[in-house]
């Protein structure tokens, strides 16, 4: 595997844009790698998924690296993270780990819920069983929002703390690139993958 990265980053650094890894006889597949920022700086607050992939059969829901719960923290009056991706299916915990009374609700289509009060220490979970975004809430305390953000496939990701993401296993084709955020919107950049192990870069600023 590290003989792999560092064939991966030496590709990018030569290639720019495109590169191409070594593949073998059965790879029918490829990667799309870089940064999302926000005026120039690197965010996490956003969720970069590919667009045009067939989406998940049921049996496959949770493939490894998609848990089938994930947490949503309320602390220091907030919600984290502030932009939660996940697959459908998912159930997400909400515990308390402020030393106030709390509250977890949404009005949104997608996934409407009140979890009511709950002290510190205590947790409460929501199942989301349908795509799209949800706005979460706290009746307590009105300056707490977060988004969940429910995927119907399994190629979506919120980036690091540099801005970086990256999707390998991609069958070759045509796709589209969307970088959702919460307050400025939607980006998309469409891209083609057509050599067994190539290597697309794109980086998004807002």
């Amino acid at each position: 595997m590290r003989i792999i990265s560092l064939l991966l980053a030496a590709a990018l650094l030569i290639g720019g844009n495109t590169a191409t890894l070594a593949a073998g006889p059965d790879s029918n597949s490829g990667a799309v790698v870089g940064t999302v920022t926000v005026n120039g700086q690197p965010t996490s607050d956003v969720v970069v998924s590919i667009e045009g992939l067939a989406p998940s059969n049921e049996k496959d829901q949770h493939p490894a690296g998609y848990p089938r719960q994930v947490t949503m923290a309320q602390r220091d009056l907030k919600f984290l993270p502030h932009v939660l991706p996940v697959l459908v299916g998912t159930t997400v915990e909400f515990p308390n780990d402020d030393h106030v009374w709390h509250n977890a609700y949404s009005d949104s289509k997608v996934k409407k819920f009140d979890l009511g009060l709950y002290g510190p220490g205590k947790s409460k979970t929501v199942t989301f069983d349908t795509p799209g975004v949800v706005r979460i809430l706290c009746n307590v305390h009105p300056t707490m929002e977060a988004y969940i953000v429910v995927e119907n496939h399994q190629k979506f990701a919120s980036p690091d703390a540099r801005g970086s993401y990256r999707f390998e296993g991609i069958p070759l084709g045509a796709y589209h690139l969307q970088v959702w955020h919460p307050s400025l919107g939607v980006k998309t950049e469409s891209f083609t993958l057509e050599r067994a192990g190539e290597v697309q870069r794109i980086d998004v600023n807002f």
